[in-house]
């Protein structure tokens, strides 16, 4: 299970919105009148009635109608897409900076849902539930084995609803039952930012380009510019896009005024063309690394294009997910939307990135991605472009880093699913239940910035345990295929795992990330390269017209 992820994906890919003129919807509405759209009509009409007529089952009309959407859109590329009415007002939500829902983070954990972290002052929290918690119910429908995705649909509603949760926990004999009333649950894009080391700040973006983001930006470079920062490491990992808009922003903050951000090329005639300039600029070439992996997609990717082909600093990590089109939401009158690719864009060297999906698969198009763990080996591909100061840069498949490193949080196969027991244990120990090691006992999780210094040390007392826990485990589920051997050969790994989990039950994602940063090899790296990346964007600045 190469390239596995401790976070929840909630989406695959999210989408780059631009703003265009209402002219644009009325031409393609045009279009599609007279006779081509009374022929469109009458046999799509035609063709649903034979379905209803004649199919062995019952079939539902709003069923059929978004399946022939759906499929007429899929014809085109993989991102545009159709949208019913409640994941149309989630898609708005979630880029408005908040959602409807009960505030937590939840994901699958062998074969079930379960709780990771509960956000600060949210339902979630003031209900009790806490790391580790397996959903196995909700609104008395038995979600024990559903995916996750499915969970998140219903926990999530409208404000003021309430949903009833049921969940087992190490401990209860009985299931716990709860019933919490959904409300608004903040999103913002900047999670976290620290001194990772004096004088060099980091900022995690990575939970997309939203409308607050520019200005969650300021304030987070801001606050650590006033503690001594004067390098800064700009997280974009995991990162799938968001508003084009924020992105520019984002950009312009360290190009100077007048350099090129983005250049979008849509079809010939619709006045789509245009080249985005920064418009502020800096006002000083301060240090700077930006980290992307295979998750970094759309307006992530603009960001880490801008910066590497003005050489404004390094990019550091894996290579990024590859998504060159440009979306338009169109609302439909009943609620739903479809999101329509309406142009291309390109770096300010001329790249296009977008990955390839001549194939048709959207199986191989989102998940068939270079092996992680053979960063540096792959060739270049796609048309040779050069950056400012005359590097060569590559488009046809993302962004491609300048140096590339694997994430330490890519798991091989044996390790994904060795995860599955390190959970099972993990949420055994937090619960106190582990004799001789109550010390790791997590009652509930602690919403300031936790200690200097790491207090959850995996001795080998709790490994000794971890390795008898794993006997059973591997008993009780034989069609994980793992043995004795491969729980041995893995103790290192399951040490710095055991060490995350605790923390994170403890103290929250972003808390136990920024305390276990050592561990993070690309972070590291990316502090290590620094210097580089400043001799680099001081050759550029000195180059560069000022406007």
């Amino acid at each position: 299970m190469s390239g596995m992820k401790k976070r929840t994906v909630i989406s695959v890919v999210a989408f780059l919105v631009v703003t265009i003129a209402t002219a644009f919807a009325l031409r393609q509405v045009e279009a599609f009148q007279g006779t081509t759209l009374t022929k469109l009509n009458r046999d799509f009409k035609s063709a649903m009635e034979v379905v209803r007529t004649n199919y062995v089952g019952e079939v539902s009309y709003d069923a059929l109608t978004k399946g022939g959407i759906q499929g007429m859109l899929r014809v085109l590329d993989p991102h545009s897409g159709y949208f019913d009415k409640k994941a149309f007002a989630e898609l708005n939500s979630e880029q408005r900076s908040h959602y409807f829902g009960i505030g937590a983070q939840i994901a699958p954990r062998n074969r079930g849902t379960y709780v990771l972290e509960t956000f600060a002052d949210t339902p979630a929290y003031r209900a009790g539930l806490k790391f580790g918690d397996h959903i196995v119910s909700v609104d008395g429908q038995d979600t024990s084995n559903w995916s996750s995705e499915r969970v998140r649909n219903l926990l999530r509603g409208e404000r003021g609803t309430i949903v009833n949760v049921v969940v087992r926990r190490p401990g209860s004999a009985e299931p716990i039952k709860v019933a919490i009333k959904r409300d608004s649950v903040s999103l913002p894009s900047i999670t976290s930012y620290y001194l990772v080391r004096p004088g060099i700040g980091y900022v995690n973006l990575s939970r997309g380009f939203h409308s607050t983001t520019s200005d969650e930006l300021s304030r987070a470079m801001a606050d650590l510019t006033e503690r001594g920062a004067g390098s800064f490491v700009l997280d974009l990992r995991e990162n799938r896009g968001g508003y084009l808009d924020q992105a520019i922003k984002v950009v312009d903050k360290f190009l100077a005024k007048g350099q090129v951000i983005v250049s979008v090329r849509g079809r010939e005639g619709m006045g789509l063309d245009r080249d985005i300039t920064a418009e502020t600029g800096a006002s000083e070439n301060f240090p700077m690394v930006v980290l992307i992996d295979g998750e970094s997609a759309s307006a992530s990717e603009i960001v880490a294009g801008a910066i590497q082909d003005h050489d404004r600093g390094l990019i550091v990590g894996e290579s990024s997910f590859g998504k060159g089109l440009v979306q338009h939401i169109f609302p439909l009158r009943d609620g739903s939307g479809l999101t329509l690719t309406i142009a291309r864009y390109y770096t300010p060297s001329g790249r296009l990135i977008q990955r390839d999906y001549s194939s048709g698969s959207l199986f191989d198009y989102y998940f068939h991605r270079e092996n992680p763990q053979d960063a540096g080996a792959a060739k270049p591909k796609g048309e040779e472009k050069k950056t400012d100061l005359g590097r060569a840069v590559y488009g046809g498949g993302g962004i491609e880093p300048d140096i590339k490193i694997p994430g330490s949080d890519t798991f091989t196969q044996i390790q994904g699913r060795l995860y599955h027991g390190v959970f099972m244990f993990a949420r055994e120990l937090i619960s106190g239940r582990i004799a001789g090691l109550e010390k790791y006992k997590v009652d509930s999780i602690t919403f300031k910035p936790g200690p200097k210094a790491n207090p959850y040390w995996i001795g080998d007392d709790a490994l000794k345990a971890y390795k008898d826990f794993m006997s059973k485990f591997l008993t009780d589920n034989p069609d994980y295929g793992l043995t004795t051997d491969n729980v041995e050969a893995e103790m290192v790994w399951a040490r710095k795992q055991l060490r995350q989990e605790v923390l994170w039950s403890a103290y929250g994602f972003d808390e136990m990330k920024r305390l276990t940063s050592d561990l993070d090899i690309q972070l590291q790296k990316a502090v290590e390269v620094l210097p580089n990346s400043a001799e680099l964007s001081q050759k550029s600045w000195r180059s560069t017209p000022r406007n």
